[in-house]
């Protein structure tokens, strides 16, 4: 055989296995109904993406859910794909069109679409071959992407089906505009961020003199005084708005200002219970174009809705008169108007105000609410049975609390925005006839067969998310009814973040009942944030950002994922991550490859893989690995079923460092054990590895393929079969007696400051074997006395022995403590029998001190007794 190197290199193995594995299409799986079915579906990473430390808290889970399912001889198949990321996508387009003095527009759609497929092409792949070094095993044949066409067929059934059942409309309201991606962007893709502002409070003159003396007065000069953080809105504000039962504004409800600075408009005042008194004068603007909250307010009143803003984030006069605002950016605008408003001496007070804005996911930029025509999906007949499906059970989220979360969004659920208005992605499924009639239709030819030639199609491409949320049942061929949809659908587990909650897993469930009947997977298991070791968000501004490559590269893709999983736990779902932990992997899996070259170099040769000696034949360490094996193999299948990756690991982890390596490697050097201990080594590591294995893939595989084993790979391996791994307790608990004696007695040899090969003296009882009695010998460095002792059990024998330290270290330790005792003694003594200390003490600093000479005193009489027997008492 050949000599194995003396230390474990990832950078020798990892790539070596991965191609075998691949080449032999261990990752592939087809429907087989004779096996119950483990699917998960690969949240399909952006095509622009890269491997991130993200994909270590979610990914490495679907690794190892898939591995230790494929390993139970469960028909498990992970099922991966790319997500087109159309926003993403287009903005690298646009900027490197940029460079080139280009647009999409004098590219024109076509030609760009083709730029878009190869940049796609060549880019797609960079994460997949990231996830192979990081050790991942999804079925790559069966890989997809959101743009094929069989996907892409799919889409347009969907939305032909919703719009055909009412569930999908064309209609003018209120968007989230990115003016950077020019496109509308859903609720989800907001991101709000605390800035400083200012806080503007402007005069809004009435357009007539109250009849109240009162009103008048308190109105200073007949204006209304208004807050607010957008001035360059104004021009659009068709309301002012307070709140009923404000006694302030009571008198003036029903009145008309005019709206500054152009004063060329009179808009109401009106009543409505959302205006918060408190928010600066309790009087607000409303501007239904351009505001969330007054959208709603116009709603309710029936408030004319202009907008002065257009797609550049310009104001315009395209609804209403704006002067000489007109073509201004938004903040040329609001310097402007601050700057009129100054001059007309009705601004009356402008204060630094922090607040959150709306910024775009995506791009960064502030977001502008806009009144635009879009069309939308109608999201409250689809939330009802993802709703039900959530409080009957059919779908459960661990940890438990994310369940809340998804409820109180399905309750809440507005009409969702899908149209985007961007090229890249599933261009919209609807034609416009000459006559401005709308046609639906799956394809071109189908729209003509209802309307003729002469169409017209619409422009702009679907939400991303809207394919996304069709992946768990369109990745396996829906909607023809394939073995896999029969066989694979719904799958068992979704593995994600608690961000995309809303965006994903509940469109998900809602259009996965809608088409199939059924839910789209059964657990959803929420993976936890990633900080840094501060607790501070990862960032590439902050300079903390983790590559999860960098740390392979260090340290192995084994390491890595131990390090990952160790850091999990269920009951936290914040991780502040250290990469000393990988560190600490690396060196685990250091002290596994030991143990393997330790097993090989015996002189006793290994038998079959997974053969035994008989029974009556193993020892009490033998007894015990076995026994600890079993409990093992055990707890780490509970912790997986249970999604509990963080004990899974630590259970591994303990059992083979800390008890394999620590403990039984140490007792098969006794003399005893030399008939067993090849076999038993090869027996209890070839399970190890395997247990090990969803984790470790990669030194699992090497040292499985190094020891006796049956089969190609560990990866289609049987995961241990604890009928096939013997337990005995009583041997177990005996040994665990043995154990707790050898650390004690180490840890007075450390006390003592003793050689580690310099032998103790340990007095035994005699009713402990002899192979129990020499293995205690082999562990504690130690000579063994039998001392008569009847009616214990083992156990109780090993746990009454009792070590004897070498007489003359012994005497000068106790020697040493005698004079420092006297000292203590004498000085307190002295100190006591001072009056004055005595009289001018507080009474209870002098008991202290009493209770201190006494301690000392009783401590000397031990000390000296100790001397006596070992015959160095004066």
């Amino acid at each position: 055989m050949t000599e194995l190197p003396k230390h474990y290199d990832p950078k020798s193995v990892e790539s070596r296995l991965y191609k075998r594995w691949e080449d032999a299409g261990y990752f592939h799986e087809d429907p087989d109904p004779s096996r119950p079915p483990f699917i998960i579906c690969m949240p399909p990473p952006n095509v622009t993406a890269r491997a991130h430390l993200g994909h270590g808290s979610t990914y490495v889970l679907m690794d190892a859910l898939t591995r230790y399912h494929r390993m139970l001889g469960e028909n498990a198949d992970w099922l991966p794909g790319t997500d087109h990321a159309a926003i993403a996508t287009e903005a690298v387009l646009v900027r490197e069109l940029a460079a080139k003095g280009q647009s999409r527009e004098s590219l024109g759609r076509e030609k760009y679409l083709e730029m878009a497929w190869r940049w796609s092409a060549q880019t797609g792949g960079t994460i997949f071959e990231q996830f192979r070094q990081l050790g991942f095993g999804p079925d790559w044949e069966r890989a997809r992407f959101t743009m094929d066409e069989q996907l892409s067929a799919a889409v347009r059934k969907v939305f032909v089906a919703l719009y055909r059942d009412g569930l999908i409309y064309r209609g003018k309201r209120l968007v989230n505009w990115d003016p950077k991606a020019h496109t509308t962007i859903s609720d989800a893709e907001v991101e709000h961020e605390e800035r400083d502002g200012t806080l503007w409070l402007i005069r809004y003159p009435l357009a007539s003199s109250p009849s109240s003396d009162m009103v008048r007065q308190a109105h200073h000069d007949n204006f209304i005084v208004v807050a607010t953080t957008r001035p360059e809105t104004m021009l659009g504000d068709v309301a002012i708005a307070v709140h009923p039962d404000d006694k302030r504004y009571r008198e003036l409800i029903g009145n008309s200002v005019l709206v500054p600075p152009l004063l060329d408009r009179q808009i109401p005042v009106i009543a409505d219970a959302s205006v918060d008194p408190e928010f600066g004068t309790g009087a607000v603007k409303v501007t239904p174009a351009h505001d969330a909250t007054d959208y709603e307010i116009g709603l309710r009143h029936e408030l004319p809705m202009p907008s002065v803003l257009d797609l550049d984030a310009r104001i315009t006069a395209a609804d209403i008169g704006v002067g000489k605002y007109a073509g201004m950016d938004r903040k040329t605008a609001r310097a402007a108007i601050v700057a009129d408003l100054r001059d007309q001496k009705l601004l009356v007070e402008e204060k630094p105000y922090r607040y959150a804005i709306a910024i775009s996911e995506r791009t960064g930029e502030v977001i502008e609410p806009l009144l635009s025509l879009q069309w939308f999906v109608k999201m409250k007949p689809l939330a009802e049975p993802a709703l039900q499906a959530y409080r009957d059970g059919r779908v459960r989220f661990v940890p438990e609390r994310y369940g809340r979360t998804y409820e109180q969004w399905l309750e809440n659920i507005r009409d969702w925005n899908i149209s985007r208005q961007i090229w890249w992605g599933h261009q919209l499924p609807v034609w416009y006839a000459p006559d401005g009639s709308v046609v639906v239709a799956e394809t071109e030819e189908e729209a003509r067969k209802i309307c003729g030639d002469n169409l017209v199609r619409d422009p702009d491409t679907l939400d991303t998310w809207f394919s996304s949320a069709l992946w768990p049942f369109s990745v396996l061929g829906w909607p023809e009814q394939t073995p896999e949809l029969a066989h694979w659908y719904p799958s068992q587990v979704l593995l994600t973040g608690w961000e995309i909650i809303f965006l994903w897993v509940a469109r998900m469930v809602m259009l996965g009942l809608r088409f199939t009947g059924k839910v789209p997977f059964k657990d959803v298991f929420v993976a936890p944030l990633l900080f840094d070791a501060q607790g501070r968000k990862m960032s590439k501004s902050l300079g903390n950002a983790i590559d999860p490559l960098t740390i392979i590269d260090q340290f192995g893709a084994d390491a890595f994922r131990m390090g990952m999983l160790r850091q999990l736990r269920l009951e936290s779902q914040e991780v502040r991550f250290n990469e000393k932990r990988c560190e600490e992997a690396r060196n685990f899996n250091n002290k596994i490859w030991n143990a393997l070259r330790y097993t090989l170099a015996l002189p006793d040769p290994l038998p079959p893989a997974m053969q035994l000696p008989p029974s009556d034949k193993l020892t009490l360490a033998d007894k015990w690995i076995l026994t600890r094996l079993h409990q093992t193999a055990a707890g780490l299948t509970a912790a997986l079923d249970r999604y509990d990756f963080g004990i899974a690991a630590e259970t591994i982890w303990s059992f083979i460092w800390y008890e394999f390596c620590d403990w039984y490697l140490e007792a098969t050097k006794d003399a005893g054990a030399r008939e067993t201990r090849g076999a038993v080594l090869s027996f209890v590591l070839n399970h190890a590895m395997r247990l090990l294995h969803p984790i470790e893939p990669f030194i699992t595989e090497e040292v499985w393929l190094t020891l006796p084993h049956d089969g190609d790979t560990i990866v289609t391996a049987s995961w241990p079969d604890l009928a096939e791994i013997p337990a005995d307790a009583e041997a177990a608990a005996t040994f665990e007696a043995l154990r707790k004696k050898v650390e004690q007695i180490r840890n007075l040899r450390a006390e003592l400051s003793l050689p580690p090969r310099q032998r103790l003296t340990v007095n035994v009882p005699s009713n402990v074997p002899p192979d129990a009695a020499s293995l205690f010998a082999t562990l504690a460095t130690a000579d063994i006395v039998a001392i008569p002792e009847q009616g214990r059990t083992i156990a109780e024998g090993i746990a009454a022995a009792e070590a004897q330290a070498p007489a003359g270290i012994l005497s000068e330790r106790y020697k040493k403590e005698e004079a420092r005792l006297r000292s203590e003694i004498e000085r307190l003594e002295r100190k006591l029998a001072d009056e004055r200390f005595v009289a001018n003490a507080k009474p209870e600093v002098v008991a202290k001190e009493r209770e201190k000479l006494a301690g000392y005193q009783r401590e000397l009489e031990r000390i000296v007794k100790m001397l006596a027997e070992i015959g160095e008492g004066g």
